[in-house]
């Protein structure tokens, strides 16, 4: 009995979203406005910011050195690698809510919750990260007015001493951030072009950084002190992890798929070009700037205005710090519309309170999201220095491209839960108790519901199933058993486990490795060789090959593989007081969903009130909709929205 409950509480947590018909996938109250020569600088707007203008300059001084240049281009291949999943989804879902609304569909709700929870964390730090650093320059600018406003006329001269706390309140920051808010609540439209304003006046600067810098280089910069690589091979992939922050904002495009006139079109374009651009960018200036002053003597509050006058060419510092002042301004911009609608998808599903969903008749904006936006943000921004919020930067991005590469191989595997129809249809519960759930039998009155044909349809090339030239195979013929889909996520799920044991044999064992020591080397064999075979399992399961009018992954597992592989290495790079932070973030957001996500979801709300329906007939009735419009009918029917 005690497992059975077990079981049975393990089903509803890991339930899965439903979609509908393929027509309400396109129903929304917000406005479908956007097109991809709008879209590609919201891309762009999200990532040029204080990544650029200011990590740069901590990562090489502290971190990597010269070596920054391979950093970005590891941190470049991830961000690419993720897109490409994102961009699958967001072309197959029209709806917002990114890495959450994708896990939701495809993992389950618990890890929907966790991953849209990251999603916010990620979007208020980069926010409050970008306007502290937008504040800072323009205090640099101006000889300190800012900040000795703050301290002498506010503080009466004192500043504080609490630990972890910044030594004053950023005011100024929060009076940027209510200001960018009231533009984001005039609409996307707004958003769009304010940030196609600030992204261009960017664009200008950077082209005139690249320009002039060029003209200042010098190749012995990366030749002496300690060479292009001085603090080792290991370096590169920790300034990597560090230096995905200057991706927070890599899904911020597919965040917009709601208010994309033609999403399966303009979503990908725009995603790969603002990519490309945004990596091209970063991997030029941080070159450029190793070459043109020595990485030891880099200035970290305003690197690249310090490199100029450094090498004589001081005017330019008042170019570089416009660019920087116009890109972490549309950095704010974007992260305030993607966290607001972080929490608008979550609140519409019953994850977080329904009045964060309630959208604005007159601006199509969640305004009490804006709102509650702001707040958190406004928060961050005056109790926490800037180096305090860029340490807890990378982690939410990197866990939700992980669940999104995960995402894609679980459902490339599986029957179609995309294509328009009840997903419960095809769901392969593992409990007893769920099956009672059961679709309308076909129109020809065949017995046997869609749930039972695909657990008993062997012969088929159905998705998740073993491959038929692998069925006889003695190591193999034993997985064709069990349902489809199971073998693949139980695979996937350990291949990660195992990949991850060889990142962290390969990160704290390398020496012993080269030393020979018996241990490291058979830990390192045990790890990759299980990984490799969990694996390559994966690719002898029939897939599922729906066609569609969109952009799909190509090479699956592959691609999706290497994106999980690339994530979990950076992952793992992260200090250990980043993880402990993230640790403390996860226990709130479980508190959230025990007390209020849990028993308020709409999905589960559906769910008991199917599982309550009198038979089949209702169910179709309530679900699809009849003719038979009885009272009892259009009651369910409002029930179940």
């Amino acid at each position: 009995m005690a497992t059975s409950r077990c079981w049975e509480f393990l089903a509803l947590l890991n339930r899965k979203k439903s979609l509908g018909s393929a027509d309400d996938l396109y129903n929304t109250p917000l406005r479908r406005n956007l097109k991809t020569f709008q879209l590609v600088p919201m891309g762009i707007g999200t990532l040029i910011g204080s990544g650029l203008y200011v990590l740069t300059g901590v990562v090489a001084k502290e971190t990597t050195g010269p070596a920054i240049v391979i950093s970005y281009a590891i941190s470049g291949v991830a961000a690419l690698l993720s897109a490409a999943c994102f961009v699958e989804f967001a072309c197959r879902i029209p709806r917002t809510g990114s890495a959450y609304t994708f896990t939701y569909i495809s993992i389950g709700e618990i890890w929907a919750f966790f991953v849209g929870w990251n999603l916010i964390l990620e979007y208020a730090v980069s926010a409050a990260s970008d306007a502290t650093a937008f504040i800072g320059y323009l205090d640099f600018l101006s000889g300190k007015v800012l900040s000795d406003f703050v301290v002498n006329r506010i503080l009466g001269g004192n500043v504080w001493t609490l630990p972890y706390i910044a030594p004053f309140p950023n005011i100024f920051a929060a009076v940027l951030i209510a200001l960018i808010t009231v533009a984001v609540m005039l609409g996307s439209k707004v958003s769009a072009s304010v940030s196609i304003v600030f992204v261009l006046l960017n664009a200008a600067v950077v082209s005139i950084i690249i320009a002039l810098g060029f003209a200042e280089t010098d190749i012995k910069n990366w030749q002496d002190y300690g060479g292009f690589v001085p603090k080792g091979p290991g370096s590169i992939f920790t300034g990597a992890a560090k230096l995905f922050f200057a991706y927070t904002g890599l899904d911020a495009i597919s965040y917009a798929n709601e208010e994309a006139v033609n999403p399966q079109k303009s979503i990908p374009r725009a995603t790969f070009i603002s990519l490309l651009i945004v990596t091209t960018v970063y991997m030029l200036c941080s070159a450029l700037l190793t070459l043109m002053v020595p990485y030891p003597m880099l200035d970290e509050s305003s690197a690249f205005a310090g490199a100029f006058v450094a090498t004589g060419v001081g005017w330019a510092r008042w170019v570089v710090s416009i660019g920087a002042l116009c890109g972490m301004f549309a950095c704010v911009l974007m992260s305030l519309y993607c966290l607001q609608r972080s929490f608008y998808a979550m609140a519409v599903d019953g994850l977080l309170f329904s009045c964060l969903g309630r959208v604005n008749q007159t601006t199509g904006v969640p305004i009490i999201a804006a709102v509650c936006s702001c707040t958190i943000v406004v928060i961050l921004a005056v109790f926490f220095s800037l180096v305090q919020l860029v340490e807890f930067s990378s982690i939410g991005v990197l866990t939700g491209c992980t669940f999104v590469s995960s995402a894609v191989i679980t459902l490339r595997y599986q029957p179609d839960l995309l294509s328009g129809e009840d997903s419960m249809s095809f769901e392969m519960s593992s409990h007893p108790s769920e099956q009672r759930v059961q679709a309308p039998s076909d129109s020809h009155g065949g017995e046997s519901s869609d749930r039972e044909r695909l657990l008993t349809d062997t012969s088929s090339t159905l998705p998740g199933t073993l491959k038929e030239k692998f069925r006889n195979l003695p190591l193999l013929k034993h997985l064709a058993k069990f349902r489809p889909g199971v073998v693949v996520n139980t695979c996937l799920g350990m291949s990660v486990v195992l990949f991850c044991g060889v990142i962290l044999v390969l990160k704290y064992g390398f020496q012993n490795i080269l030393a020979a020591d018996w241990w490291a080397i058979l830990l390192l064999v045990f790890f990759l060789v299980g990984g490799l075979v969990s694996f390559f399992v994966i690719p002898l399961h029939e897939q599922n090959q729906a066609s569609g009018d969109y952009y799909r992954v190509h090479w699956v597992p592959f691609v999706p593989g290497l994106s999980i592989l690339f994530n979990l290495t950076l992952l793992l790079h992260l200090d250990a007081v980043t993880w402990f932070r993230f640790l403390i973030w996860i226990a709130i957001g479980t508190t959230i969903y025990a007390l209020y996500g849990f028993c308020n979801s709409k999905e589960g709300q559906r769910r008991q009130l199917q599982a309550e329906l009198p038979g089949d007939d209702n169910y179709a009735r309530a679900t699809y909709g009849s003719c038979n419009d009885s009272t009892e009918a259009k009651d369910v029917r409002d029930r179940l929205k």
